[in-house]
């Protein structure tokens, strides 16, 4: 019977190969021995241990190069000047990503922040890394004993002001402890590793019998005594835990001191039961039954598929470089007669390629029409698959496309028409706002000047309350005198009555020293010649009296006329300050009315100042309103021209109601609204 799928025949020749495969494997396993298997479980062993090594050098260099980062942040040495701990501690938190510990110690080494707890404070100037930074300024790249933490690997790096100066150290470093580093040394290596801090199990990928990890247990006296005390590799199978291994320890030797070993261990048995075999046999077997398969499978497809897959490659080109004959009208053909699947592919692509060659054919028509602005035509040619997809969506676009530019080309008239109404109104618009700017300004004006003469009355009303002021302070000084006055004019009244009081007592003494020198005379007379002298005594003391009695007559008058003069003067005085009073009344009311009308008169003014500023503004906004409207104006101009455009461009497209785009022609031929060009002397003019 003949074969005709090609997967069939493939499928033959690669069971033959896989057959011959099978038994060479067999008989090349039977032959290997449990020698081989240790040789390869042992290199496997070293192998691992070396790539334990690799990998912590790898996190000293990481925990370095961290450590230089984050002493090179600008933020960081921002946070350590300022002494805040939130700032340094979110600085410092941006570089921690991959870390287990971080610490910040100061130029004298006190711990200034910790990551990996809240201790501070402590001093770590006599660690190895931090003080190797603070002395010399390089940081280092080690693995060390912590205080607080196991085995550690350390990077430090020093933190410099802007003068160079040494500020804090940065030290960075992963926790040796845990267990996700001898992990990942498993994972890649597929090897059991631990991790010893001295001869201490420290960290372990190795199980007990209940799955705990095997740690804090001490290494055999022979491990110690070679790879600690002499630092050489020691290599040996050993029991652990009821299973063979092949291990190998390396001692961890930093800064010349040995502190720790590595240790990597393949399981024997696991590897004799399930991969032995395949290890040393599949690369022989690989080779051999390869070589035969590749042979058969290169004559069988040059033969078979490759003259048929070329012929397909090269139609396949053709169609690559766009090459369908739609524009030289030729038919291209595979011609691959085999029955199985290459034949069936080229037949299916013959018939793909006569297909899409119609479809192109097709959208080229429509989209030449579309080109040319003839949204009439019509498809014709029948569509299939996803194919009619794009007949659906070019038809819809045509239909669309013919809609929006009928509405648009009714609409343009419409629009033109209104942009020139819209033009108009905005012309008269702009003419009335400038109208009413000239007025607002002409009543500012006014308003202004009424301003300042009611400012000026303000002033003058001051003034005059000013000196009103002043002149009822004269009147009410003149009233104080003329108070004054009366009551001196009083007292004077009382002395003249107290003057004639004292006249008529001297009149009376007069009158009785009068009767006293007569008697004298009398009893002188009666004496005789003895009383001669005593008469003339007594004539001279009469006569004394007589014209004492005749002055005292004569100041009496006198007195007498100077009090009626005095009380004369009383009710004058009396009467004029009763005037005074009632002039300062009066000058009172004067100063109240004028203060009010000073007053009055300043509110007035602000009132009017107020008015001022208003019709001010007023007048802004009807010049902003006026600008407004001729900008208005311009840009309605600028649409007419635009629809006038519009409506050229549409009259190219022939639409599918029989008519051609219609333009708004004027009785010259030439549109109504004229499209002035951006930037040139007419745009933007109405």
């Amino acid at each position: 019977m003949k074969i005709k799928s090609l997967g069939l025949k493939i499928s033959l020749i690669v069971s033959l190969m896989i057959a011959a495969c099978i038994v060479l494997t067999v008989l090349i396993v039977t032959s290997r021995t449990r020698a081989l298997v240790e040789e390869l479980t042992h290199t496997e062993a070293k192998t691992a241990n070396h790539a334990f090594a690799v990998a912590l050098d790898g996190y000293m260099t990481e925990a370095h190069e961290r450590a230089e980062m984050i002493a090179a942040s600008q933020d960081v040495v921002r946070a350590i000047q300022s002494g805040s701990a939130e700032d340094l501690s979110r600085a410092v938190s941006a570089f921690g990503t991959g870390l287990d510990l971080i610490t910040v110690v100061d130029g004298k080494g006190d711990v200034l922040l910790r990551v990996h707890n809240d201790k501070k404070g402590d001093n770590l100037a006599n660690q190895q890394a931090i003080s190797a930074a603070l002395t010399t300024g390089q940081g280092i790249a080690i693995v060390e004993k912590g205080a607080t933490v196991g085995m550690t690997t350390a990077g430090t790096a020093a933190v410099r002001d802007e003068g160079g100066n040494i500020i804090a150290v940065i030290k960075c470093g992963h926790d040796l402890s845990l267990t996700k580093y001898v992990d990942e040394i498993k994972d890649t290596s597929n090897c059991e590793v631990t991790f010893f801090d001295g001869s201490i199990r420290m960290n372990t990928t190795l199980v007990d019998e209940t799955g705990a990890r095997v740690i804090g247990t001490e290494a055999t006296d022979a491990v110690v005594e070679s790879v600690i005390n002499n630092r050489t590799d020691y290599t040996i199978n050993t029991t652990l835990f009821g299973s063979q291994y092949a291990v190998y320890y390396s001692p961890l030797i930093i800064e010349d001191s040995v502190i720790g070993m590595l240790f990597a261990g393949v399981n024997i048995d696991a590897t004799v039961a399930n991969e032995r075999d395949m290890i040393s046999s599949v690369i022989t077997v690989t080779v051999v039954a390869g070589g035969a398969g590749l042979v058969l499978v290169f004559i069988f497809t040059l033969f078979s598929v490759g003259k048929p897959l070329k012929k397909i490659v090269s139609f396949a080109d053709k169609l690559k470089n766009g090459d369908l004959g739609i524009a030289t009208a030729s038919v291209s053909e595979i011609d691959v007669r085999s029955h199985d699947e290459i034949g069936r592919l080229a037949r299916a692509l013959e018939k793909a390629y006569s297909q899409l060659k119609g479809y192109i054919g097709e959208i080229r028509e429509r989209m030449q029409g579309l080109s040319d602005g003839d949204l009439r035509t019509v498809s014709t040619y029948e569509f299939q698959g996803d194919f009619t997809l794009i007949k659906d969506s070019i038809n819809s676009i045509i239909g669309n496309f013919n809609s929006t530019m009928t509405e648009i080309n009714s609409s343009t008239v419409q629009v033109a028409s209104g942009a020139k109404q819209i033009a108009d109104a905005s012309q008269s618009l702009a003419q009335g706002a400038t109208t009413q700017a000239a007025s607002v300004e002409q009543l500012s004006g006014a308003i202004s000047e009424i301003a300042g003469k009611t400012k000026e009355n303000a002033q003058m009303a001051g003034q005059a309350a000013t000196l009103a002021n002043t002149i009822k302070g004269n009147a009410e000084k003149g009233s104080r005198q003329m108070g004054e006055m009366m009551s001196a004019v009083k007292d004077i009244e009382q002395a003249s009555q107290s003057i004639g009081k004292v006249i008529k007592v001297i009149d009376d003494i007069a009158f009785q020293t009068n009767i006293l020198a007569l008697n004298a005379s009398v009893e002188a007379a009666r004496a005789g010649q003895h009383g001669k002298g005593f008469a003339v005594v007594a004539e001279e003391v009469r006569s004394l009296a007589s014209k004492s009695a005749d002055a005292a007559k004569e100041t009496g008058i006198l007195i007498a006329n100077s009090t009626e003069k005095a009380s004369l003067g009383s009710r004058i005085a009396n009467d004029t300050a009763a005037s005074l009073a009632e002039i300062v009344s009066g000058i009172n009311e004067s100063s109240r009315i004028v203060a009010e009308i000073a007053r009055s008169s300043d509110e007035q003014s602000a009132g009017i100042e107020q008015i001022n500023k208003g019709i001010d503004q007023v007048s802004h906004v009807t010049q902003q309103n006026s600008a407004t409207a001729e900008e208005s104006a311009a840009a309605s101009e600028e649409m007419s021209g635009q629809s006038a455009m519009l409506e050229e461009l549409i009259s190219q497209f022939k639409l599918k109601d029989g008519t051609a785009g219609r333009r708004n022609l004027g009785a010259s031929g030439q549109p109504k609204h004229q499209y002035f060009e951006p930037g040139g002397t007419e745009y933007g003019k109405y």
